[in-house]
Parts: C-alpha cells; structure tokens; sequence
C-alpha cells in the first residue's frame, strides 16, 4: 500500500465521502463524469476510476482518472477511453450491471472469463469494482474503480456504492432542476401568448389581404424596430432555414415545447402568422442590415 492509500485509508470514511459530494456539487453539469473520477481516486484513495454513460443499448466510457504516483503508465489508458459507445452484446457484465443494477467485483483470475477485455488489458489492474448510478429510476451511467495492486475489500465496495448513490442524485437534482425551468419558461411564454396573442389568433388576420401598398418599406422600418431575445434570434434564424421545430430543439438542446412557445412570441413581435412570412421577414431583415 502507498502512502497515498494509508493517507486515505486513515481519514474517516464520512470526511472523505462528505469532500465526494462537495466537490460534485460545485462542478459544471457537463464536469460531473471527470470530476467523479477525479474524487473517487483522491477523496476514496482507489488507484483508478472510469465514469461511463449509458446510452439506450450501448455504455460509453468517457472519463477516467489515474491516481498520482502511477499517471504515467496508463497512456493508452487515458487515450482509450473517449465516450465511444460499447454495445451492451459485447460487455455481458456492464450489461447486467445496467440492467439488474447489481454491483460486482472482479480478480484478476476472472478477466479472460468476464471483464470487457479492450480496456481491461490496458488498466490491468489487481481487482476492480463497478456501481450503477441510477437517476429518476434507470440507471444513467455506470462507476467502475480499481486497485493498482490490492484486492477490493468490503470497505471499498461500501464507499463506491455511496459514491454511486451520491453520483445519481446530484445528476437527478440537476435534471429536475433543467425541467422545473423549461417549465417555467413555457408557461412564462404561454401566459404572454394569453395576453398578447398572436397574429395569427386574431380574427381580422384571416380576411386581411396579402399585400398593401408599401408594405416592403413597412417590414424595413418594422425589422429596425423589433426586438427580439437571442434565444428568439436563434430560433428565427433556424426558422428561416425550414428547421421545423424538433430540428430546432435538437440543435439548441431545449424542448419541442420551448420551440412552439418561441415561435408564438416571435409570430407576434414581428407581425406575422406563418412561417413562410417569418423566414421572409428573416431576408429582409437580414438584407436591409447588409445594406446599411
């Protein structure tokens, strides 16, 4: 055992487990993964640790952290794991860590018999372990962890499944968090279309003709003069290309919803009722602004 590993075997299993969830808590939501890695090997004192997402029927790892004083003999390692997707068919044993949620831990004498061999042969560890990390009910990503030269002890297991615990409710937290928002947000939007509504939801807006009499000059003056969120200028911009909503969604990582909810208020700031108009006006505007 190194120095390191007496260090943490010293500290009290709460302190180390307390600086886990704090140092979780702090991280960028896109960090969560590197700096569970991170921790499980300088909080819990394992030697290696990999972070993985679960996508559908497939596992991705896509951290991993190799405890200091052994950094530099893991290359291939730190290369290897980059988020690719594994099909769940060719790693049986993440497989049923997923599926059935049951933790497990493996010897070396089991390697060739079970563990997935392409990153395993790299790690080549004495023994390592795995946890699911279940957020709102499924299981959303997987922590596996090792030691360099000892075997897993029951301690182990107990700190990684609580590290696992704590992974999965920080990440439940901030989704429900990201929801409560997007809600916010829609019924912020729908209650502006309640009380400003759209043209399209005006009466006169169906026996209106299609053209007056300077109308051009009009949309010129009127694209000088509307003031649109970033986030609305975005959408117009991709409304303009033909995105229709889900595409629009997908490329600015928000909900069908918030799209529709976008595209109500657009239609009413600029004057519109279709989405054919929209993008006309998303030329007009844009030309006016080359040409100033």
């Amino acid at each position: 055992m190194t120095t390191a590993d007496s260090a943490h075997a010293a500290a009290p299993s709460a302190q180390r487990l307390r600086r886990f969830l704090s140092e979780l808590q702090s991280a960028d939501e896109s960090a969560t993964g590197a700096v569970a890695c991170r921790e499980a090997c300088t909080s819990l004192g394992f030697s290696k640790a990999m972070f993985s997402w679960v996508r559908d029927a497939s596992w991705a790892p896509k951290y991993v952290h190799v405890g200091e004083g052994i950094r530099d003999e893991f290359d291939e390692l730190l290369s290897a794991v980059d988020g690719t997707a594994v099909p769940l068919l060719r790693a049986p044993r993440e497989a049923d860590l997923i599926r059935h949620r049951r933790p497990y831990v493996l010897g070396r004498n089991a390697y060739h018999r079970e563990a997935y061999r392409p990153l395993i042969d790299l790690s080549d560890p004495a023994a390592y372990a795995a946890a699911p990390i279940v957020a709102d009910g499924r299981t959303v990503a997987t922590l596996h962890v090792d030691r360099n030269r000892d075997e897993i002890t029951d301690e182990d297991v107990r700190l990684l499944l609580l590290a696992a615990r704590i992974s999965g409710t920080v990440i439940a937290a901030r989704n429900n968090r990201r929801r409560v928002r997007r809600v916010g947000q829609e019924l912020a939007a729908l209650v502006d279309d309640i009380v400003h509504p759209t043209l399209a939801s005006r009466p006169q807006t169906y026996f209106a003709e299609e053209t007056h009499p300077g109308s051009r000059a009009d949309e010129h003056t009127r694209g000088s003069t509307v003031e649109l969120t970033e986030r609305e200028d975005e959408v117009l911009r991709l409304l303009a290309t033909g995105a229709s909503n889900q595409q629009i969604a997908d490329r600015l990582f928000i909900s069908d919803g918030t799209v529709k909810c976008h595209v109500r208020r657009i239609f009413r700031k600029i004057g519109v009722s279709s989405r054919a108009q929209a993008a006309a006006f998303h030329r007009e505007v844009r030309t006016a602004t080359a040409a100033r």
